[in-house]
């Protein structure tokens, strides 16, 4: 039997047993699906791919003791977990500054606290967005992320400009009516970290 059509489990035994080249062909199977996941949180290639890696030699490090039932679940859940722990060590060694150089007058400024924060206002808003019907939170980031007008919107999911102005209504109540969950989440955050 060829190793490419061997199922998940077949490979985990295999990978269990230290077969390194199963665990190759397991790599191969879903190291992009990892990579996709990261680069989506991460917005940067190379931290993304590092995080493919990282998850990867965890998972070949504890093979013997690993449990898994559903891998494609798992993989996903192990690369989100190592994407917040990268950005929460980010957060904790950024150093923000401001200098001026008076000899040339250009003045140097750290972005990279604000992009963090703009990635857990993202976060939170995302995951308050969930508890929304697919199609309301369709339309809301087809028109406040994509800045697609309702006109286009209604025209893309061949729905009427009404129903689209009513979607994006029950959004922003929504939203509104969870700005405290939000808030809240985000005064918890800032005081762990």
């Amino acid at each position: 039997m060829a190793k490419a059509s061997l199922s998940d489990e077949e490979l985990w035994q295999r990978i269990t047993a230290g077969d390194g080249r199963s665990f190759a062909l397991f790599y191969d199977r879903y190291w992009l699906r990892m990579y996709k996941a990261a680069l989506f949180y991460l917005k940067d290639t190379s931290a993304s791919e590092e995080v493919v890696q990282e998850v990867f030699v965890i998972i070949w490090n504890k093979r013997q003791t690993l449990n898994i039932n559903n891998f494609a679940a798992y993989l996903n859940s192990v690369t989100r977990y190592e994407v917040y722990r990268r950005l929460k060590m980010a957060k904790h060694s950024l150093i923000d500054f401001y200098e001026e150089f008076p000899a040339t007058g250009a003045v140097v400024y750290n972005m990279g606290y604000e992009r963090l924060t703009e990635l857990d206002h993202e976060f939170m808003m995302q995951e308050c967005l969930k508890e929304l019907p697919k199609r309301c939170r369709e339309i809301f980031q087809m028109s406040k992320m994509q800045h697609l007008s309702n006109t286009e919107i209604a025209s893309l999911l061949e729905i009427s400009k009404h129903t689209v102005e009513n979607q994006l209504a029950i959004a922003t109540k929504h939203l509104k009516q969870n700005i405290d969950k939000v808030a809240i989440f985000a005064l918890l955050l800032i005081r762990i970290i």
